[in-house]
């Protein structure tokens, strides 16, 4: 039998880990649309390796039935969530899409970016 004080410890705990949860959302989102991701291309028949270490300027490498090899590095599409400035004026709220360019580094080893888009 469990104590009414043990339960509200318990769910103190878990408001505790929802809101580091909320607080990681992007980071979620990131993942999960890597994963993803990587399964859709497996099941195009690609041969795909993630990337071990954190820092590395790509995220998979890609080899096709030919044996060419491609670095992408996966990145999810953001937009803005305030209008800042004339060009946002007019349009909705989380409308306007933010753009994002390859490192120096991406750039010079021939990275990719694949945009994907999440959803909930």
């Amino acid at each position: 039998m469990v104590s009414s004080n043990n339960k509200s410890k318990w769910n103190n705990k878990l408001s505790r880990k929802s809101s580091v949860i909320k607080g990681k959302r992007s980071s979620i989102k990131g993942t999960v649309g890597e994963y993803d991701t990587i399964a859709k291309l497996t099941k195009a028949g690609y041969y795909v390796a993630k990337s071990c270490d954190p820092a590395c300027p790509f995220d998979i490498v890609i080899v096709d039935k030919n044996g060419k090899i491609q670095l992408l590095d996966i990145k999810t599409i953001t937009y803005r969530k305030r209008a800042k400035g004339k060009i946002l004026k007019d349009k909705p709220k989380g409308s306007y899409k933010i753009h994002r360019t390859p490192t120096k580094e991406q750039k010079r080893l021939g990275i990719r970016l694949l945009m994907i888009d999440y959803e909930d």
